[in-house]
């Protein structure tokens, strides 16, 4: 056990008092933060764009207009009432609504009728003057009197923003000329609309739990389930670092012949062990700070809250973080950490570069790359049959079993799955110091992994023999 530690001690130390480690820890809250700034920056600094409709008739000039009308009344109601159960200022929703629900394009009159006359405009030669003072012609709008098809023309293809609203607009307007012809209020269908009944989700209870908690499906419920998710994608991350850190570590001892000194004082068992344990506790380090960070954030920003507010806020992070998610979460993350923690190392033994590496790495990517296709399929609906099947296979597991757990699955499919992993988990360690064996004290190499791989394609053995 002594020399276990040592080991720990040893890479542990080695990670952590580099400064790259907390340069590396500090970076990901600056570039979440960075990515949400940057994007109310992109929403506030986008430009503001000139149009023009020429049509004999003034149908889709309006119908934009009315469309852009519409889409801002929807963001002010949304605003207000957020700001309402928020307790903020009106004032301030107003000034939320100004930045955000302002048209980003704005129709002007033509500065001539056809492509031909309208092209220094398009192209960016002549200017014409809105009311953002003067500007290039985004675009033109060109509707046919013989019914035929309307022409868009823009010389930047690649911003659809307004072709995609021409072309829902061009159906509104085609369904309100059908309705007209045949003596039908255009705005029937949107009274129809209106007039729809709503749907509540209710949530089957015992009649104890109903009588306590009521029947409403609130945040708190579904809480768990988007926890679950964002808990995966972390998890997922987390595992591909740190199997990055074995892989570098496992590298550079192997090409400075550090194997040879350490395996002289104690056994490889040991060494594993010790290795798999240090990058284990840096990870629980970065964990344990990020998740200190996250609390004094989430703190910080309730108490700005009204308390009704708060109350809510706490009930959901609660219901996301009840017992029976992060325990099997906790055996998901340790379990998945030795899997694929293993196959790291076993990997780094057997190359002296990072270009080797390259080699056997890719073929593991790919492997890591598939939970991340299974992860969406179990959010959106954990009781599939597939997912069901896909959860019980060992590298799906530690992913698929916190997806699954918020809808309440057998005991005995959980108590199951945990030991799937467990003896997983074993048999891959297991497989690993036989492989890392080879590589650290007898010298295996790149070359005898893809041998050895090339053994077992169906024919090569027997194509070899044959020679």
């Amino acid at each position: 056990m002594r020399n276990i530690l040592l080991v720990f001690r040893r890479d542990y130390m080695s990670y952590v008092s580099a400064w790259g480690f907390w340069l590396g820890l500090a970076a990901m809250p600056v570039l979440i933060l960075f990515g949400v700034l940057m994007g109310g920056w992109a929403a506030s600094s986008t430009p503001v764009r000139y149009y023009a409709v020429i049509e004999e008739a003034p149908v889709f000039g309006p119908a934009i207009e009315s469309s852009f009308a519409r889409e801002r009344e929807e963001m002010e109601e949304i605003i207000g009432e957020f700001a309402g159960r928020s307790g903020l200022d009106p004032s301030v929703a107003d000034g939320v609504t100004d930045d955000i629900a302002l048209p980003d394009y704005v129709r002007i009159e033509p500065p001539a009728r056809t492509i031909d006359d309208l092209r220094p405009w398009l192209l960016g030669e002549r200017e014409v003057d809105g009311p953002d003072g003067l500007k290039p012609l985004f675009a033109v709008i060109i509707v046919p009197a013989d019914g035929g098809a309307i022409e868009y023309w823009s010389e930047e293809i690649n911003v659809d923003g307004l072709t995609s609203r021409m072309n829902r607009i061009s159906r509104r307007v085609a369904r309100d000329q059908f309705l007209a012809s045949a003596n039908v209020d255009p705005d029937i269908l949107d009274k129809a609309d209106k007039a729809a009944r709503e749907v509540e989700q209710k949530r089957v209870r015992t009649a104890e739990e109903e009588a306590s908690a009521g029947n409403e499906v609130t945040l708190a419920d579904q809480a768990p389930r988007f926890i679950a998710l964002a808990i995966c994608y972390f998890m997922w991350g987390i595992l591909f670092s740190t199997g990055q850190y074995l892989l570098m570590g496992t590298i550079e001892e192997r090409s400075n012949k550090i194997f040879d000194t350490l395996l002289t004082s104690l056994r490889l068992p040991q060494l594993l062990a010790g290795k798999l344990m240090a990058v284990l506790a840096v990870t629980s380090t970065m964990i344990l700070v990020w998740a200190g960070l996250g609390s004094a954030i989430t703190t910080f920003g309730a108490s700005m809250l009204r308390p009704d507010l708060q109350e809510t806020m706490f009930e959901i992070i609660g219901a996301g973080l009840q017992a029976k998610i992060v325990i099997p979460t906790l055996f998901s993350f340790f379990f998945g950490y030795l899997i694929y923690g293993s196959i790291f190392m076993a990997l780094g033994s057997l190359c002296d570069t990072v270009q080797e590496a390259q080699t056997l790495l890719s073929p593991l990517i790919l492997i890591l790359m598939m939970p991340m296709f299974m992860i969406m399929l179990a959010f959106n609906d954990p009781t599939s049959p597939i997912v069901s099947f896909v959860s019980w296979v060992p590298i799906f597991t530690p992913f698929l079993l916190i997806l699954r757990v918020p809808n309440d699955p057998s005991i005995w499919v959980i108590v199951g799955q945990i030991g799937l992993m467990a003896v997983t988990a074993f048999v891959i360690l297991w497989l690993s110091t036989k492989v890392y064996r080879a590589g650290a004290v007898h010298g295996a190499g790149v070359s005898d992994a893809t041998d050895w791989l090339k053994r077992l394609l169906p024919g090569k053995k027997k194509a070899e023999d044959a020679s």
